[in-house]
């Protein structure tokens, strides 16, 4: 362990901890899922309370990594799209907290700039061991700020590419519409939104979640299906959407006998929206 202590960040953003202490376990695997190496080197730089969190391949350790690898491929299959229509283009991890997402796809982004963005207080400590990084932005997701940038920064014509990814289950449905609405109003016609969602049973039992039972943050938001997001924002258009026990399924016997039921089965979605 290093020198960086995440006491004090905020509940939520102390949650960071949990994806990326999954990838440094997982670096360490026979077999890695998502094999990031630069997490697993992060994770050794930071000290933090075990007595909330210690990882251990737990259903979440297989939902975190199988839902990293589906939206680096997300990501990049839409980036691929508009390479060869000549169509410029960013991308954006909106909610970064340590990920690495931006090293990850950046040798199938085509040179793209990426942007990350998460609270101050989490920029600044990604700065603190990452370095320096002018597409870094701190910013509540859920006021413009971050938005204007990017805005500022762009062409007219630039798409934009953004994954939320394991921000929607601390947000309540009116600020996931807050959300998708201000990110509407700066790139509507030019933007793909790939983000995970909690379905709202299991929203409501935060306590029974194997990671976040002894954590200070808790669950608050639920979205059920595409309709749902369509409720919330009548413009966006739906692309697809996988379940996440589906992708552990890929990799963990286990996730088959959870497969069989529904509430198991669409506990976590992934979904890919247009705007």
């Amino acid at each position: 362990m290093g020198q960086t202590n995440l006491e004090g960040l905020g509940a939520v953003q102390e949650t960071l901890i949990i994806p990326l202490a999954m990838r440094a376990l997982d670096l360490k695997s026979k077999r890695p899922i998502l094999g990031d190496k630069r997490a697993a080197e992060l994770y050794e730089e930071i000290t933090y309370n075990q007595q909330k969190f210690s990882p251990k391949k737990s259903p979440s350790y297989y939902g975190c990594l199988k839902r990293a690898s589906y939206m680096d491929e997300e990501l990049t299959r839409h980036a691929q799209e508009l390479q060869a229509l000549g169509r410029p283009f960013v991308t954006v991890n909106a909610g970064c907290g340590l990920d690495t997402r931006g090293e990850r796809i950046a040798g199938a982004t085509y040179g793209a700039v990426h942007y990350d963005v998460d609270f101050p207080n989490v920029i600044e400590l990604r700065q603190r061991l990452l370095g320096e990084h002018a597409t870094a932005i701190g910013s509540d997701l859920l006021e413009e700020g971050w938005l204007q940038r990017i805005a500022s920064e762009i062409t007219a014509e630039t798409h934009v590419l953004i994954t939320i990814e394991g921000v929607f289950a601390y947000l309540t449905l009116d600020q996931i519409q807050l959300l998708l609405e201000h990110i509407s109003q700066y790139f509507a016609g030019r933007c793909v939104v790939i983000f995970d969602a909690l379905s709202s049973f299991w929203a409501r039992r935060s306590k029974m979640h194997d990671t976040l039972k002894n954590m200070e943050a808790t669950f608050v938001g639920g979205i059920d299906s595409e309709e749902d997001i369509r409720r919330l924002l009548p413009s966006a258009q739906f692309e697809r959407k996988t379940s996440v026990v589906d992708l552990m399924a890929e990799v963990w016997w286990v996730a088959h006998l959870m497969q069989l039921t529904r509430k198991m089965r669409e506990s976590t979605q992934i979904f890919t929206f247009r705007l």
